[in-house]
């Protein structure tokens, strides 16, 4: 009897023996409801779930107030339709037996869908994904200094102090906790010895099945100490989180990674030893499984605290080893109870990282892209990962919508010197363009033109279509709902009560939703100043009026933020000068904001220079540079365009320490 085929069925007698789940309100998903579990159903085992009379396959996923944000599939016709032909051929068992399907992408959930017993409230099966999760709680209990990351490499056996090192086989001191978690730990357990301690749990309770496996093994040696997939090694991390973290290991998953993350309706049993199976037993439902994504994809962030250790996290996600055992494809590395491989799309490479059960159960990141897929299912041939590299990578690689020459008019990119920005379609030099802002997926952009010295400006609009920018036209009744997407009014701040009375003239926002705006009163000093507002369970602070560091200067205005809040950009006029220059600040270790810069010569002239914004590829610096003319009646106007340089001008500006 296999290790893996004990597991099997150590977890389907732990499921029928499980309290009932709490169940979630039943919410409307594109046109009909998703799929539940009666209360009913789920006080009985995964197996005997009824199957599906119809796949659910949803492209806009409701929002089901358990912290995802849902969004919509449908923006990229190509993408909607490769996904969906995926769904059909799941729903039609053309890639085997799966339950569910979910896509996330730059932060939303784009596409849900569930097969046979996939139910949205319904905890599924995980398998050997657990130990995926078993990694994690090392990388919080580090986090939270009851590990450091020098002891990865220290003895498995100095953190259990209980166990009797006088019965242990040759060279057990070898074994570091470095390469249990990487399946190297060098024990070599008979299957039949796995199976007398699982049919005797009395005999191996708590520590003495750690015991058990350090008497029993043949002798440890630098030859043993090679990957092998075996439960022992995370059933000993286990044992190892135990013993360093406050209470149990079980409560401190429920309190420190699940409870933190809003994960309630899931189950962990106990194996024999009384700790949670470390090897496989969790059940989780697949939405919890897209959280447990986001945060391995945001380097263990959640809501700006960093819950894992993001150095652990990092190494566990990384290639550390080569697995071995025939059912593990060659492509693919190991690194702390997580795999990785890299996938090849149009001869650009993706770094993937997952976590993977049998039957199909997986997290997969692709963090080059903010990409999470999540499949559950039961198939004994577990080829969904297929799909994902010929289908969904693809769907979504950035090289194909659209191809990088074509985001940028297929103009030459600039380096460290800018560049007009598309010269005769944009650019246009006889006139005043504001600068360019284009949409996420850099299909879309849009620009302001005021005509020479007409006083009136017109906003343009433009969309790539089949690699070719062509101007978009807009219903005048949809022009202003158009515009909100490229520049949301002030109004969209002022639905927060907290705004409403600052006179507030425009604003940047990060990607954990701070505002960091500004306000020039004109009749007062003309001087300007630059706040912030973090977002605090769900509402936000009274803003701070930021340092000096910030706020010198005249017409402080047109501040940007980077998504990440490790610098921002605005302009001013400073002291003893009379045009706008472009200023950067960096974010300190402490959280403060550092001296502000001037950007640079090649960036700053005597003109005027203002407005910078870097593109959502993150690769290169927009702003406008332009300078002031006379009319014949002496009233003022002004000409410029948009221009452009690599944003390395950024990265060559940051501190070094």
């Amino acid at each position: 009897m296999t290790i893996k085929s004990i597991f099997k069925s150590l977890v389907a007698a732990a499921i029928l023996s499980c309290a009932t789940s709490p169940v979630a309100e039943t919410v409307k998903g594109g046109s009909k409801a998703a799929p539940e579990a009666t209360a009913e159903e789920l006080k009985q085992s995964f197996w005997k779930m009824p199957t599906l009379k119809e796949a659910y396959i949803d492209t806009t996923p409701a929002n089901r107030k358990d912290a995802l944000i849902a969004g919509e599939l449908g923006v990229d016709g190509g993408k909607k339709a490769l996904i969906m032909q995926l769904a059909k051929e799941l729903a039609d068992d053309k890639h085997g037996k799966y339950t569910s399907l979910l896509i996330s992408h730059k932060g939303k959930l784009l596409f849900e869908s569930y097969y046979k017993r996939g139910r949205i409230n319904l905890p599924h099966v995980q398998f050997s994904a657990t130990k995926g999760y078993t990694s994690l709680a090392v990388g919080r209990a580090i986090q939270l200094g009851y590990l450091t990351m020098a002891d990865l490499d220290k003895p498995l056996v100095s953190f259990l102090k209980s166990l009797d090192a006088t019965k242990f086989v040759d060279g057990v001191e070898k074994i570091t906790l470095h390469q249990a978690l990487t399946m190297r730990s060098g024990l070599r357990i008979s299957d039949e010895q796995i199976t007398k301690y699982r049919e005797n749990p009395e005999q191996f309770k708590g520590m003495a099945q750690v015991q058990a496996f350090l008497e029993h093994s043949e002798p440890v040696t630098a030859e043993s100490q090679i990957y092998r997939y075996r439960g022992h090694d995370p059933i000993m991390v286990m044992q190892v989180i135990d013993a360093v973290v406050p209470g149990t290991a079980k409560d401190f998953i429920k309190n420190e990674i699940f409870g933190k993350l809003g994960i309630n309706n899931y189950i962990w049993p106990n194996d024999p030893t009384g700790l949670p199976f470390a090897d496989g037993g969790s059940l989780v439902t697949s939405r919890d499984m897209t959280k447990i994504g986001a945060l391995a994809i945001n380097k263990g962030k959640l809501n700006g605290e960093q819950l894992i250790s993001a150095d652990y996290l990092a190494k566990a996600t990384s290639a550390i080893t080569r697995p071995t055992e025939d059912w593990q494809p060659e492509s693919f590395n190991y690194g702390y109870l997580w795999y990785q491989t890299d996938l090849t799309v149009r001869d650009k490479s993706y770094d993937v990282k997952m976590t993977w059960g049998a039957g199909g159960n997986r997290i997969i990141l692709i963090e080059q892209l903010d990409l999470i897929v999540v499949t559950t299912g039961y198939d004994g041939e577990d080829k969904i990962f297929d799909q994902v590299s010929k289908v969904i990578l693809p769907a979504f690689a950035e090289d194909d919508f659209p191809p990088k020459t074509a985001r940028y008019f297929n103009q030459k990119p600039p380096g460290l010197v800018p560049e007009l920005f598309a010269p005769g379609t944009i650019a246009t030099e006889k006139h005043l363009e504001t600068v360019v802002t284009f949409l996420p997926d850099m299909k879309e952009l849009s620009f302001t033109r005021f005509d020479g010295e007409n006083r009136e400006p017109t906003l343009f609009f433009m969309q790539n279509q089949n690699n070719q920018w062509s101007r978009k036209s807009i219903l005048s009744s949809e022009a202003r709902k158009y515009e909100e997407r490229f520049n949301p009014s002030v109004s969209e701040m002022k639905r927060h009560e907290i705004f409403k009375d600052i006179p507030i003239t425009g604003f940047t926002v990060s990607a954990k939703g701070t505002y960091y705006f500004y306000y020039i009163d004109f009749e007062k000093d003309g001087i300007g100043h630059m706040s912030y507002s973090r977002r605090i369970n769900g509402k936000y602070e009274t803003p701070i009026k930021m340092s000096k560091a910030i706020n010198t200067g005249r017409y402080i205005a047109h501040p940007f933020i980077a998504p990440d809040e490790s610098y921002l950009m605005w302009d001013a006029e400073k002291e003893g000068e009379s045009t706008p220059d472009i200023f950067i600040s960096f974010r300190q270790k402490n959280g403060s904001w550092g001296a502000a810069i001037n950007i640079g010569d090649k960036i700053n002239t005597a003109a005027y220079e203002q407005r910078p914004r870097v593109t959502p590829d993150g690769k290169y610096l927009f702003f406008y540079k332009g300078d002031k003319k006379f009319r014949e009646d002496g009233s003022i106007y002004f000409l410029g365009s948009p221009y452009w340089v690599d944003a390395q001008i950024i990265e060559k500006l940051r501190p070094k320490s």
